[in-house]
């Protein structure tokens, strides 16, 4: 088979641009820090890289709803807190009434401060945090407890309902639990629809479960928020017994708010290790991402240094290859 010049030139440059673009290929690798740039290069390396971006953005999404969470319980915490510190001062300004010796004017001062202390726990309890009524359970919408004057009395509400007609927290309205998913495997139940409460971290708070609902085996009421302002009425009517029974009722009730308070604390304990956890996965899959997808520079950088080399010297062999003249016009 006779080889012809115009043979030679065609194969010449054929292999001059296959050196052309190996060295703009590792080119473009350096600049995008991308080892491709298309699924076809690489469609195993894809493939996994996009399942590892997929669990990127969910441990993305995990994070998030923690840092919502946290910021709940964090804003939730200190409202228990500052409840806590508020009953304490209630107990004492009642069994100062109830110990002491005062005038009318005296007594209705003290009741008076005892309902404000009253209405600063409604405040309490009604906080909005990362826009969620937290203490409503669902209820998002309304105010969750009032203190509405019903027949002359002051008669505490919770979501609409007097507090002191159910025994049971969770008959209340909007009394279930919203949930956010941090990755530990949520579960729904395909017959209720209803989250498994093992498998998500709640966001929202029963306030009648905390604050206490229903009436006691004397009629009394068992709402820390009632019993308070049922206190400052026997104090304003002077009634030093009944007075200091409510002390004691106060100081039960109180308990539960300390557990829910307990409670609490154990919830931002587990958030900050899920956190910790999540957040070292993140770094994790990161750095799978960078092994699928990125470029190695080092070895690249000397990759290209090669490939140029190459295309260099490729160039020096045409004017052995193609005559001058047309080495003259491609150059």
């Amino acid at each position: 088979m006779r080889i012809t010049q115009s043979m030679t030139n065609r194969r010449y440059m054929s292999q001059l641009n296959a050196a052309l673009e190996r060295k703009n290929a590792s080119e473009r690798k350096i600049n995008s820090t991308k080892r491709y740039n298309r699924a076809s290069e690489d469609p195993i390396s894809a493939a996994k890289a996009l399942r590892t971006r997929k669990a990127i953005a969910n441990t993305e999404d995990y994070l998030s709803n923690l840092d919502t969470a946290e910021q709940i319980y964090n804003g939730a915490d200190s409202a228990l807190m500052s409840v806590n510190e508020i009953l304490d001062s209630i107990i004492e300004k009642v069994t100062y009434a109830a110990n002491g010796t005062q005038h009318d004017e005296d007594e209705e001062i003290l009741a008076q401060t005892v309902e404000t202390y009253a209405d600063e726990i409604v405040r309490l309890f009604n906080v909005d945090i990362a826009e969620r009524r937290v203490f409503g359970g669902v209820n998002n919408d309304t105010t969750i407890f009032k203190i509405e004057n019903v027949g002359g009395n002051k008669t505490v509400t919770y979501n609409g309902v007097d507090v002191n007609s159910l025994d049971d927290p969770s008959e209340f309205p909007f009394s279930e639990t919203s949930f956010t998913d941090i990755g530990t495997g949520m579960v729904i139940d395909p017959a209720t629809g209803r989250v498994d409460p093992q498998s998500a971290l709640p966001v929202t708070f029963n306030g009648a479960a905390i604050t206490g609902c229903g009436r006691d085996e004397d009629g009394d009421a068992k709402n820390i928020i009632q019993i308070t302002l049922d206190a400052a009425n026997a104090v304003r009517q002077g009634d030093k017994i009944a007075a200091m029974d409510y002390i004691d009722k106060l100081r039960a009730a109180q308990t539960s708010v300390s557990v829910a308070h307990a409670d609490i604390g154990n919830k931002q304990e587990y958030i900050e290790y899920n956190k910790n956890r999540l957040t070292s996965n993140m770094e994790t899959l990161l750095e799978q991402q960078n092994n699928l997808e990125g470029t190695d520079m080092g070895a690249e950088t000397t990759n290209w240094k090669t490939l140029e080399a190459i295309y260099n010297v490729s160039l020096q062999f045409a004017s052995s290859v193609i005559p001058m003249s047309i080495f003259q016009f491609i150059s």
